[in-house]
C-alpha cells in the first residue's frame, strides 16, 4: 500500500484493498495499493495542534491526548491546524459527531481555546464553507480515511450515511447534572 507520493504505508487485508477500491479511495494495480488520499499528512497536523495546544484539552481543560475536529469530518470539517484542538478522550468521544455550541450546551462548559472560540463566533458560516469545501477540494485534500469516505459520499449525495444525527444528549460519562472533574464528571 502507498500514498500519494508513494510512500509505503502498512500492509492491509484483502478486505480493506477491496473495500477502498470499492469506496473509490484507491485504485490496485501491480499488486499495490495505492490510495487517492494522504494519510501520513494527518499525523504532521496532529503533531503541529499537540505542539500548540499542549497535552491540554480544549473543551475542559483537563489532560488531553486526542485530535478532536471541531467542525466535526462528517458535517465537511477537515484537519487543519485552523479546525483541530487537542481533547480528552471523554470530551473527543462525547461530542459524538455534534457541533461545537450543541457540545457546550450539553455539557455548560465554556471554552476558551481560540481555534473552539472563532468557530462558535460563526458557526453558520463555518459549516457553510465546510460544506462548499466538500463540493471543491479533490480527493488528494483528504488527510484521513474517514474525510476522504465523506468526501466520496457527497459526492454520490449519500452525506446522511456518513452524517450521523447527534443525539439530544451526549453518551457517555458527560451525561446528566454535575461538574466535569479533569476527564471526568461529576454528578
Amino acid at each position: 500500500m502507498v500514498d500519494l507520493n508513494g510512500h509505503p504505508l502498512s500492509p492491509c487485508t484483502p478486505e480493506k484493498v477491496e473495500q477502498n477500491v470499492r469506496d473509490g479511495l484507491a485504485h490496485f494495480s501491480d499488486g499495490i495499493l495505492h490510495l487517492h488520499y494522504r494519510p501520513l499528512a494527518y499525523r504532521r497536523v496532529y503533531r503541529q495542534v499537540r505542539r500548540r495546544d499542549g497535552w491540554i484539552c480544549a473543551w475542559c481543560g483537563g489532560p488531553g491526548s486526542t485530535l478532536d475536529h471541531v467542525i466535526p469530518i462528517c458535517w465537511g470539517g477537515q484537519t487543519t491546524l485552523d479546525n483541530c484542538v487537542i481533547a480528552c478522550r471523554a470530551c473527543n468521544h462525547s461530542r459524538n459527531n455534534a457541533l461545537p455550541s450543541q457540545f457546550i450546551r450539553w455539557t455548560g462548559l465554556e471554552p476558551s481555546h481560540p481555534v473552539i472560540q472563532k468557530i462558535l463566533a460563526r458557526e453558520a458560516y463555518y459549516l457553510q464553507q465546510a460544506e462548499t469545501s466538500l463540493a471543491e477540494r479533490p480527493l488528494s485534500a483528504c488527510l484521513s480515511r474517514e474525510e476522504a469516505q465523506v468526501w466520496v459520499a457527497y459526492r454520490q449525495g449519500e452525506l446522511d450515511r456518513v452524517r450521523p444525527t447527534p443525539p439530544e444528549s451526549p453518551l457517555s460519562r458527560l451525561k446528566g447534572e454535575g461538574k466535569l472533574f479533569g476527564q471526568y464528571f461529576v454528578p
